[in-house]
């Protein structure tokens, strides 16, 4: 039976709409397509703007909708105060948001974020300064602007070629202390595996002092608890400490001009309570000079004295084989109130000197379940 010119005529009008709002609709995602990553730049450009103490931009917005990603280039954000003009604080070449599918299979919706390229300052101020920039300090700050970036929890985080300086005022104007080439991954921030331990989260960090020495910081943690728990044990190969030098001129009373410096650390905490140790050694040191301290540096006669001695000293408890100065420090007490034994710290100095010499590594003999609380304790 054949349609009347009227049924065809509906048919074909029919069709054209449909046609037409599919058009409509593909041309409208086409459009979002291409402003959303504009609309994102503006939108997280609007938000470091409106947090306190800081101030800054971000470059291109690339959207992945094919792995629920997102990627920011070329972060810049600055301190700010009244008394001085912006201050490189934080740089990312790229910052990567992403779906975490695996945990997404399990129910969690959680985030991956990967910072390539960090760069992240820190400037030291005389304590007698007042400090104009508070926000800057304030974990509010941050974690309020987080927030307003991420719209999922963060599981795992990921620093590839990462940088920090500590930024001194000296004589010489500002100087920076840093670590480069830093390479972390932070994974299971949220228990998005499930995991029934108490320490989920894992850590690993690694980087180069002033470039030149490997710094390693391997270790767990609890990142739900209101009290500490965790497990870290850390190493860093030797360096010269001349590469630190203005370190040790801002927070100590010593001008060294020559030796490397190793050391080793485990340290663990249960509800606040913190068991472990710290190695530091001293290779070749030389603290006095009559060149740099009395003809250059002018140093009086008192530093001169006192510099002299502790290089006497130095060589003293200098251990003949390994040529090191060593000393074990114990570490105990809580978070709050931590003791270092004297003691034990000068024993194990004059162990290294005249008897067994102490190696710079981890002892491997700390750890979570090692560590004895308060609590366990009256219950006992």
């Amino acid at each position: 039976m054949s349609l009347s010119r009227s049924d065809r005529f509906s048919a074909d009008m029919h069709k054209r709409t449909w046609f037409t709002v599919i058009v409509v609709t593909v041309l409208l995602l086409i459009l979002a397509r291409v402003g959303a990553p504009y609309a994102v730049q503006y939108y997280i450009n609007q938000q470091i703007n409106q947090t306190k103490g800081i101030t800054g931009q971000v470059g291109d917005v690339d959207l992945q909708l094919y792995r629920g990603a997102y990627a920011v280039d070329d972060i810049e954000i600055y301190a700010v105060d009244e008394q001085s003009s912006p201050k490189p604080l934080l740089s990312v070449k790229t910052l990567d948001f992403s779906l975490a599918w695996s945990a997404v299979l399990n129910g969690n919706l959680v985030t991956n974020m990967v910072f390539s390229q960090p760069k992240v300052v820190v400037y030291d101020k005389d304590t007698t300064t007042p400090e104009q920039n508070q926000q800057v300090k304030d974990e509010r700050t941050w974690i309020g602007l987080a927030n307003n970036l991420v719209v999922f929890s963060i599981d795992t985080l990921k620093i590839i070629d990462g940088k920090i300086s500590l930024v001194n005022q000296t004589k010489k104007g500002e100087i920076p202390t840093y670590i480069a080439n830093i390479n972390a991954d932070i994974k299971n921030i949220t228990n998005a595996q499930n995991l029934t331990k108490t320490l989920v989260t894992s850590v690993d960090v690694k980087g180069d002092l002033m470039g030149e020495a490997t710094l390693t910081l391997v270790g767990k943690l609890d990142p739900f608890s209101e009290q500490a728990n965790f497990d870290f044990n850390m190493e860093v190969q030797r360096f010269s400490v001349k590469q630190i030098q203005t370190v040790f001129n801002v927070y100590t009373p010593f001008d060294i001009e020559a030796g490397g410096i190793d050391g080793a650390m485990e340290l663990a905490a249960k509800s606040n309570e913190v068991n472990g140790y710290a190695k530091a050694g001293v290779y070749d040191l030389s603290i006095f000079s009559w060149r740099e301290d009395a003809e250059k540096d002018d140093d009086g006669l008192f530093t001169i004295i006192f510099e002299g001695g502790a290089d006497l000293l130095s060589a003293i408890l200098e251990n003949d084989e390994s040529q090191l100065v060593a000393a074990r420090i114990p570490i105990e007490g809580t978070l709050d109130s931590t003791d270092i034994s004297t003691f034990q710290a000068v024993v194990s100095v004059l162990k290294n000197a005249f008897f067994d010499a102490t190696k710079m590594q981890v002892d491997d003999i700390v750890s979570y379940e090692s560590v004895t609380t308060s609590s366990s304790e009256e219950e006992q």
